[in-house]
């Protein structure tokens, strides 16, 4: 009955240490820092919640609003442009960033609107719209997740 406590405990402990390695490996390779209130450092840039619930990127010397973006991972991945000069890259995560929020608020809009359709064409033509915003919205989602994971990892 011992010897199973030990193999338990030696496996947890490796597990913990294991995952140790491997969180130190990806913050070495990122290079984020965690900040309070949800806000997150990267080396010369600070990416912290505006007013308005958006994301805005900083730069730390001249504590200047860069540009706002929606979504979190996507300012993070436009610092890492911005730090490197690269505006094409830039340009590109902006966008990535207005047409998944312009599908996910459509989507929002539709799902509304379509409990409070009476007509059954207003419906169907509002069904449409919603799986055409839902489709495009996971596409965007899953173009922002490739493009995080080949600028960090």
């Amino acid at each position: 009955m011992k010897k199973n406590n030990r193999k338990k405990q030696t496996k947890q402990q490796l597990i913990t240490e294991l995952a140790g390695h491997l969180e130190a490996e990806v913050n070495k390779q990122i290079q984020v820092v965690q900040l309070a209130h949800s806000a997150v450092g990267y080396k010369n840039y600070l990416i912290k919640q505006v007013p308005s619930a958006n994301w805005g990127l900083y730069q730390v010397q001249s504590k200047d609003l860069l540009d706002e973006f929606y979504l979190k991972s996507s300012a993070l991945m436009a610092a890492k442009a911005y730090e490197y000069v690269n505006m094409e890259r830039y340009v590109e995560i902006k966008q990535l960033d207005r047409l998944y929020w312009a599908n996910y608020s459509d989507t929002l809009v539709y799902q509304k609107n379509i409990k409070t359709a009476k007509d059954f064409d207003r419906f169907l033509v509002l069904l449409n719209k919603l799986e055409h915003s839902e489709f495009l919205t996971e596409h965007y989602k899953q173009e922002i997740t490739r493009t995080f994971k080949w600028s960090f990892v």
